[in-house]
C-alpha cells in the first residue's frame, strides 16, 4: 500500500518549489511452504488492492514445477486471470520482451488496480517490475520468486530493468511491489548449480554486513543447505540487504553502493560471456578479483583473502575470469564507467562484514589481481 503527498511553497521571486513524497508498505513474506498459503495471501491483497482481475506473469523454468499451485491460487481468488509463459533466461530480458508483456496488458484490459503476479526467477522479477512501472504509469504487482538468487536479490529492492544490448539492465525503474511471496521449498526443483548461484549473492552481502552470516555459510561449506536451512539462510540475507538499502532505496544520493560488490566487474564478466555465466556466477569472480585487488593494495591480509577465496570455492563458484575475456570485460568495465558518469566505485572486501568503496581500478592492477588468482593452485 502506498501513501503520497504533495507540499507546494510559493518561491520568493516567482514560480513554486515543489516536494512530491511517497510511502510503499508491503510485506516480503518468507516461510517454508508458503506457497501452501498463497490462496488466502493473494486473497487479502487483491481485496485490499481492490483488483479486478489479476495477469500472471510465468517463466518457462518456474510453469513446468509450480504453475498448478499458482493457478489454483488465482482461481482461489474468485478473480478472473489470464496467463503469460515467458521463456527461461536471461535472454528475455530485453525491450522486446517487455514490449510483449505491455502488449499482453493491454490486450486483457489490465486496469490501473489489476494485480500482475511475476512467478520465477530474476528475469522475471525484474522484467514484471520493470512493465508494472511503465503500464499506464504504475500498476500493482507481486512476486514469487522460485530461485534463490531471485528470493535473496531480484525480488527485494523494487528495481526492474532489461539489458540493452550488452549493457546490463540500461532499461529500468524503481516500483515497489504490493507483496513478495518467498518459499525457499519451491528450490527443491533447482540444479546444484542455480543454487549456489543465489548462495553467491548471500555470501555477498554476508561479506558486506553480516560476519555470522558468513561464518553460517562456511560451516556448510561444501554441502547445499537443506530447506529447512535455506529458509533461515535467505531470511538473513534479506534482512542484511534491506538494512544496506534502508538510506537511499531510490539510489538517489551517493551512487557508490557497498551492495555492488562483485557486481564492478561481475557485470561486464558476464555480460562479456553472452550470460552463459550466470550472475551469481560472475558476481562470485567479481568478488574474488575484488578480494584480491585488496589484498595487493594492502587493504586485507592474506588470511581474510584466504576465507573468501576458500568459501567461494567450497560452493563450486568461480573465482578466475579466463585471460582470452579480459579484454572484453575491461571495456565493459569501460561502459559502467560512461554510464556512472565518472569512476567505477569498486567495492573491496577487508574481512567479513566489512567492505569499503575504492574509487577505481587501473588496468595493469586489474590484469595483476586476474593473474595471481589463476595461478592459485
Amino acid at each position: 500500500m502506498n501513501a503520497s503527498g504533495l507540499i507546494v511553497r510559493d518561491a520568493i521571486e516567482g514560480g513554486f518549489t515543489v516536494t512530491a513524497r511517497r510511502t510503499d508498505t508491503y510485506r516480503i513474506h518468507i516461510g517454508e511452504q508458503l506457497t501452501t498459503q498463497l490462496p488466502g495471501l493473494l486473497g487479502e491483497l487483491v481485496q485490499q488492492l481492490g483488483s479486478p482481475g489479476l495477469l500472471l506473469l510465468v517463466d518457462t523454468g518456474a510453469a513446468e514445477h509450480h504453475l498448478g499451485a499458482v493457478t489454483a491460487a488465482a482461481t482461489g481468488t474468485g478473480l478472473p486471470f489470464q496467463v503469460m509463459a515467458i521463456p527461461a533466461g536471461e535472454s528475455s530480458k530485453s525491450p522486446a520482451r517487455l514490449r510483449e508483456v505491455i502488449r499482453f496488458l493491454a490486450q486483457h484490459g489490465a486496469a490501473r488496480r489489476t494485480l500482475l503476479l511475476g512467478v520465477g526467477g530474476g528475469m522475471v522479477c525484474d522484467l514484471v517490475t520493470a512493465a508494472a512501472a511503465l503500464y499506464m504509469r504504475g500498476v500493482p504487482y507481486a512476486l514469487l520468486p522460485t530461485t534463490v538468487l531471485a528470493q535473496v536479490d531480484a525480488a527485494v529492492g523494487g528495481k526492474g530493468g532489461v539489458d540493452l544490448g550488452l549493457a546490463k539492465n540500461l532499461l529500468g525503474a524503481f516500483h515497489q511491489p504490493a507483496a513478495v511471496f518467498i518459499d525457499p521449498a519451491l528450490t527443491r526443483t533447482l540444479s546444484a548449480r542455480q543454487v549456489r548461484n543465489g548462495l553467491a549473492e548471500v555470501i555477498k552481502v554476508a561479506l558486506i554486513t553480516d560476519p555470522a552470516l558468513f561464518t553460517v555459510l562456511e560451516d556448510g561449506a561444501g554441502r547445499l543447505p537443506t530447506v529447512e536451512q535455506l529458509t533461515a539462510i535467505t531470511a538473513s540475507a534479506i534482512a542484511a540487504k534491506l538494512r544496506l538499502l534502508a538510506p537511499d532505496p531510490y539510489e538517489q544520493g551517493d551512487l557508490r553502493r557497498l551492495l555492488n560488490l562483485g557486481h564492478c566487474i561481475g557485470h561486464p564478466y558476464e555480460s562479456a560471456t553472452g550470460y552463459r555465466v550466470l550472475h551469481g556466477e560472475a558476481v562470485a569472480a567479481g568478488t574474488a578479483a575484488a578480494a584480491q585487488h585488496a589484498y595487493l593494495t594492502g587493504r586485507t591480509t592474506r588470511s581474510a583473502l584466504q576465507r573468501i577465496l576458500d568459501l567461494l570455492t567450497a560452493y563450486q563458484l568461480p573465482t578466475v575470469i579466463p585471460e582470452m575475456l579480459r579484454d572484453a570485460v575491461w571495456d565493459q568495465m569501460a561502459t559502467v564507467r560512461r554510464i556512472r558518469g565518472g569512476p567505477l566505485h569498486l567495492v573491496v572486501p577487508h574481512q567479513p562484514g566489512h567492505c569499503t568503496i575504492t574509487d577505481d581500478i587501473d588496468r595493469p592492477s586489474f590484469d595483476k589481481a586476474l593473474s595471481d588468482l589463476a595461478a592459485r593452485p
